[in-house]
This record gives C-alpha cells, structure tokens and sequence, in this order.
C-alpha cells in the first residue's frame, strides 16, 4: 500500500518538529540497558533455526483456489464461487478451519466501521452508503453441507471430522455475492470515468486463514488499517463480465484467442518481445466494442498469496518485455482510462514497471509471475500478486514512486510472506527502503532525490509516536506512515549505509529473502539472520530502534590541543546522550583547508557515555563535525557541530615542568608525576597509572574519576579534587 511521501514527512513537519522544537529532558544513554543480553524471545526450535532460517522440520499449509466469478457492472454485485483446496501440513490434527471474509469490512455493523472516528479515516467505505459485506448463499465440505459461524471478517467451519496432521486435504466449496464500495478501504474500488467504470477487484473470495507454528490460528479481524497475513498455493480463476470489457489480472492470461480481437492478439505477441511499449488496445479504438452479452477471461498463478483483478470497457492496454536475470521473460502491462493517457503520465507507466521489475530482480530475488501489471483506479496505491491498483491522476515522479513502491510489494510481502496485519514495517518498511535504491538506479536517477537524514530526527524520534513494532491496528492511523512505511525503512537505510555497509548488508538482505521466499518469517527470524550472516551484533538496533522509540542524540562535547599547542595534536570527546548508540563518524576540517574522518565503531558506547580519542594532528582545526554525510537522524542537531569559535583559550605548556612526586604527611599516599611522548602522566602509591588532559590555569583532570589537580604557579604544591573533596599535596 501507499502513503505519498508529503504525508509521510515534509519540509514543514521538519521544521516545526526541529531540534530546538524537542529540545526536551530525555532518559540519558545507559550502555548496560542497549546492550543487556537475552534480547531473543524467541531461540531456536525445529522450525525456526536460531540462524534465522526455517528449521529442519519447518512446515507451512497451504491453500489452492479454483474461482468462478461474475461482475454485474449496473448493480456493481459480484457473484461467485470459491473452490478451496487446504492442505494441513501441521503436526497437529484440526477440528474446525478459519477463513478471512475480508468484505465484511464493508458491512454496518463491523467492527472496522465501529472504529472510523468522527474526523474520517482512509479505511472503510468514506460513508457511502449500501449493503456491504458478504451473502453467503452454501458452504460444503467435501460437497456436503457443513455447519459454519461467521464473526464479523472471519469465519469459523466446524469439520465434521478431525483434518489429519501433515497431509490432511479439506475441499471447501461456498458460493456467495457482494456489493462492491466505490471506494473500498483504498484497497479496491469503482472509478467512474467517460467512457465507463473500472472495477478494481481485490478481497472478494473467501481465503483461507494462516495456521502456523508460533500463533496456531490467525484470526485477528480485519478493521481496515492492517493489511493480510495469507497461506500459498496454486490459483485459476474464471471471471465473467460484459462482453465490451478487458479484463487484467493476477498470472497469466490463459485464453487470449477468446478475448482479444486478432489484432490485438498480434500486438500482444509484438509486445512479448519488445523492449518498447507496445499498444494492445488503443485510446481511438475505446467504445469500438460493441459486443453484448458476457465474455469470460481465464486466468492462473502459481505459488501465489492472493488473486486480484480489474474491469472496464474504458481501458488503454499497452505491455512491453521484462528481461529476468535467469533469460526468462515476464511481461509489464498497463491498463488505464483516456483520462490518465500522455507520456506525463500513465504513457510511461510500462516503462515504469519494467525497469521495476527488472531493478529488484537483480538486485535481490528474480521475480517468479508471468506478469506485472499496473491499474489506474481510484486507489493511492495497493498490491497484489502480479498486479498492483495506483492512482489515476497520478504523472511523472508521483506515479514512478507509486508504481514502484506497489510492484515493491511483489518482494514484501508476496514472496516473503511475513505476517502484515501485525507487522506492517515487515512489507511497508522494507519496501520503502528497497524503493530508494531503485529510484536511485531508474534512469540515471531521473526522480531521485537524496534526503538529509540527519534533518529528519527531531520528526521521526517524536514522544508522540508509538513503537514500530506495535501492529497497524494498534497505532494511530496518522502514525502509520512513519512507523510501517518511513522510520522502518530509515532503519535499513542506516543498518546498511552506516552500521553493515552494503556489501555485508545486501548478503544478509538476500539471504533473508532466499530463505524466507514463499514461507512465513517472524520478526525474529529476521534478527537473526542479519546477524547470523553479517557476523555483527545488533540487538542494540533492533532493541532502541523497532522494539522501542529511543532517541539518538550525540555530541561533540569537548575539543583541545594537546597541552594547549596544536602542533601535539588534540583530543576531542565525543558523548552519547541519546538512548539509542550508533557508530560514530567523526569529521574534522582544519584552518587550511584539508579535512579528516575518524570512525569510532559500536564498541565505543558498550560501555561508555562519552569518548575521548587524539587526534594526530599538526594543524589548526576549524570545525569538528559528527555524522558529516547525514546518515543519521539526530534527536538534537546544535550539538553534533564544534567551531574554533567555541574554543576556550588554554595557555600552551610543558608537561615536564610538572614532573615530580608530591605528598601530604596526613595521608599515606605519594602522587608521582611524569612525562611521556609530550603528555603528563600521574601515578599513585598502589594504583595504576593514569594519563591526565590539561585543561588550562595549571589544572589536569581525569574525568573518568572527577579528579582534578591544580598546581600552584611555583610548582610546589597541589589542589587534589575528587567529587568535592579536596586535598593539598607537597612537592618533595
């Protein structure tokens, strides 16, 4: 699904929920709580290895469909049949089936309608009027009738014998109507347009709830926000509408001699082979089918999640070639009214689809349909197997992002098929990340645009938003945005490009995809594979960034020559204030004009608050920057940037002036001073010996211990201070 980028953030919420605008008292950063061990709930089983692949004994059920159904374009009712055969892979027997009535949504008295507030929502029905929801007219089990109970978006088929364990089949078959929305939950719908309506058709068969190894049944009601969580199988489908109508689909197209005109059918073989968009149906020859009466198109997909389809006597088609990294070939098509024609807009809209396609085939798994096709209807934006519903105004950037962002989702959610109405940044962030590096890559990066990360802290670490790992449902609906779609896919952004580095990243990535193509991972899984395979530990990110909403906020606290001269070089003290620690970059830019980058890994934090590190240096600094590429949002941006205008004045020294051995005749303790590479170091009678910082007016500190010790101006005598306390000690 689609959230336009304006909603997710603008200039105007960067601003108002700048730095200074959160400046706000924040839990300070403990390095015991972000890297606490037991972070894994969930460890090791045989089904989900603690690798993060499926264990060896993983199993998953499955569900095929055989689908006949009916569209009457006046009254806007479908009518049909769904054929499902189940197939219980589980180890445990099964007396009753759960199945999604997904458009009950669409009734009254739902408990989606129950939860649109006054104000409006993008979910439900927009307050049309009709009588939605489901008619179930039969449902058989092995073709006899079989008590059922419907609740709301799900119902329940009491078996009138146990489904046996691991290969157990149930034939369902239920026959039913509904009324179609005009505006379906932005999910589907009805575009009324000149020359027609176009149906856009999605959640209209009954479908098979997911059974699993960690939930059992999953049965949580469809309310509208969250999306689906759907057992794989083979899918036909049989769908008969008036005869002026193009029918596209998920899969292939398996009757093109019946439904298209031989011209047509000599354009859709042109168009398998070309590189080029090819017309199919064309915007003058829109109305020429006179046809009455009805017409049957007959569709099939593979291994395949869900089914959806459109309608429309008022369709352009146009397709051209995608080329897959193995030689096979798929096909990008594009259906759309007159009204979205031109090549501003739906004219390129093939194009945009097969470069798509091709970009994530090769960069992370080879797309596995016949097809992809894109719809113009009225929806913002929502996918399905092979076939994605985008707006119809929709031009330019604004449909590239649309249409990538939906075929996006052939990734995430339909070949990794990952549990959506409890993890929406599973599909939604994932593909919003995988959607900048293909913006990146279209066309020499003709609508890309670098964010500044960095400037997009103070927004998206805001109190006011919930945790992403809270469902959709669970969440403000104005939350959605930035939790399932931008602050996840941020998340990746920074774990590939400033904690992994793309190369270790992109391996994880794929892995994770290879193992989980076609199966059921968990959040969990995840974690562990991008461990596993990266080699690094990352329980601190997955803790501060997913599971809670912790800030990262770092500093430059401290920057000063070495003994007050920056011919010795300088020392700077960087500090983690925020919850979250992150690697640290550190830039700095000297009076002349050369600059210098120093890393400072994770490690650094696990068990500091603040860091001290020389800097080898002869040169004046003017400017010590952290973060300088900004790939990192900052809770708080004034304090990342340090100026040689922020510099106190320390009077340049010689550590060996202050070399010698001090004592207090009351207190059985010698301090010993000494010198060493230009630095002064002390060492106490027993203790370790310690390097200490000038500070300026003869005082050293080692604030590690808030130890201060401030010499007289002849040398001969010393202030010792710890936590207050202080003591005088003699030079001897």
């Amino acid at each position: 699904m689609n959230f336009k980028l304006p909603t997710l953030i603008s200039v105007l919420a960067v601003m108002f929920f700048s730095s200074a605008a959160l400046a706000q008292e924040a839990p300070k950063y403990d390095y015991v709580e972000a890297f606490k061990p037991f972070f894994y709930a969930q460890t090791g089983t045989s089904t989900r290895s603690a690798s993060g692949q499926p264990g060896h004994t993983y199993w998953q059920n499955s569900a095929s469909y055989n689908l006949n159904v009916s569209l009457n374009e006046v009254k806007n009712e479908l009518t049909g049949t769904a054929e499902i055969t189940y197939t219980n892979n589980s180890p445990d027997k099964l007396g009753f089936l759960w199945l999604q009535l997904d458009q009950n949504l669409f009734a009254k008295d739902s408990r989606g309608n129950a939860v649109v507030p006054m104000s409006g929502s993008r979910n439900g029905a927009h307050g049309e009027e009709f009588d939605g929801g489901y008619r179930i007219k039969s449902v058989k089990y092995d073709g006899k009738d079989v008590k059922y109970t419907i609740t709301d978006t799900r119902m329940q088929i009491d078996l009138p014998s146990e489904l046996k364990a691991q290969g157990g089949v149930a034939k369902i078959k239920i026959e039913y109507s509904f009324l179609s929305p005009k505006y379906g939950s932005d999910r589907m719908g009805i575009q009324d347009t000149k020359n027609g309506k176009i149906f856009t058709i999605a959640q209209w068969y009954p479908r098979m709830c997911v059974y699993d190894d960690v939930m059992g049944w999953n049965t949580l009601p469809y309310v509208g926000a969250s999306e689906f969580y759907l057992e794989y199988g083979d899918i036909t489908a049989n769908i008969t509408v008036p005869a002026n109508h193009y029918v596209v689909a998920s899969g292939e197209l398996l009757n093109t001699k019946e439904v298209y005109s031989k011209e047509e059918n000599n354009r859709w073989e042109q168009a398998k082979s070309s590189d080029k968009t090819i017309t199919i149906h064309s915007e003058s020859e829109i109305g020429k089918n006179s046809q009455t009466g009805t017409k049957t198109w007959k569709f099939k997909i593979k291994q395949a999640r869900d089914f959806a389809w459109a309608s429309s006597s008022a369709f352009i088609l146009d397709a051209a070639r995608i080329n897959l990294p193995s030689g096979k070939k798929s096909l990008a098509i594009s259906a759309y009214p007159a009204e979205s024609a031109g090549e501003k807009a739906w004219g390129r809209s093939t194009e945009y689809t097969k470069a798509a396609i091709e970009h994530y085939s090769g960069k992370w798994y080879e797309y596995t349909y016949p097809a992809a096709t894109n719809v113009a209807g009225n929806e913002g934006g929502m996918e399905y197997p092979g076939i994605v519903f985008c707006n119809m105004d929709s031009k330019g950037s604004e449909l590239w992002g649309v249409t990538d962002h939906e075929f996006g989702h052939n990734w995430f959610p339909m070949i990794v098929g990952s549990n959506e109405r409890l993890f929406a940044w599973m599909d939604e962030g994932f593909n919003t990340f995988i959607n900048e590096l293909s913006t990146e890559a279209f066309n020499n990066g003709e609508y890309y645009d670098k964010k500044n990360i960095a400037q997009m802290g103070g927004y998206i670490m805001n109190d006011g938003f919930e945790p992403i790992m809270v469902g959709p449902d669970n969440m403000k609906e104005s939350s959605i945005s930035v939790l399932a779609y931008f602050k996840p896919g941020m998340g990746l952004q920074m774990l590939r490009e400033s904690i992994l580095g793309p190369e270790k990243f992109d391996k994880a990535f794929r892995t994770y995809i290879n193992r989980w193509a076609f199966k059921h991972p968990t959040p969990w899984d995840f974690f562990h594979t991008m461990e596993n395979v990266s080699g690094e530990e990352l329980n601190w990110f997955w803790r501060g960034w997913f599971i809670n909403k912790w800030k990262i906020d770092q500093s430059v606290k401290n920057v000063r020559y070495v003994n007050g001269d920056f011919k010795n070089g300088a020392q700077i003290t960087v500090e983690n204030i925020g919850q979250l620690p992150m690697p640290t970059t550190v830039q700095v830019k000297f009076k002349d004009g050369t600059e210098k980058i120093v890393k400072l890994p994770i490690e650094v934090w696990k068990r500091n608050t603040e860091w001290t590190f020389k800097l080898e240096s002869n040169k004046e600094i003017q400017q010590v920057k952290l973060d300088p590429n900004s790939q990192i949002p900052d809770a708080n941006l004034q304090n990342n940037t340090w100026s040689s205008a922020d510099a106190k004045y320390v009077e340049t020294i010689n550590p060996k002036d202050f070399t010698g051995t001090y004592g207090n005749k009351d207190i059985p303790i010698k301090i010993t001073f000494s010198e060493k590479n230009n630095k002064l170091y002390a060492q106490a009678t027993g203790q370790p010996e310690i390097a200490l910082e000038y500070t300026g007016n003869n005082t050293f500190t080692f604030e590690e211990a808030q130890i201060s010790m401030t010499f007289s101006q002849d040398k001969k005598t010393i202030t010792f201070n710890q936590g207050g306390r202080e003591f005088k000690f003699n030079k001897e």
